[in-house]
């Protein structure tokens, strides 16, 4: 792929998912999403003070955009 799309996915899947979490934000949720130029078919999302249940909302949340979601500490 192109760095220029690269770069143009990686912010798109970052608002994406921003936009599907506001909710979750708005109830307090601290976390940042990471997609890597290396792996753009995984989003990381760090969470501050994360549980399971938090965990299986986010992937619930994330589901069907088309990539792998990896939800951790952070």
């Amino acid at each position: 792929m192109r760095p220029d799309l690269i770069d143009q996915h990686i912010a798109a899947m970052t608002t994406a998912s921003t936009n599907l979490l506001r909710q979750m934000r708005d109830e307090g949720l601290r976390y940042r999403v990471i997609v890597r130029p290396e792996d753009t078919a995984t989003m990381h999302v760090h969470v501050h003070q994360l549980t399971p249940e938090i965990a299986e909302r986010i992937h619930r949340c994330l589901a069907g955009i088309g990539m792998r979601v990896d939800v951790q500490e952070g």
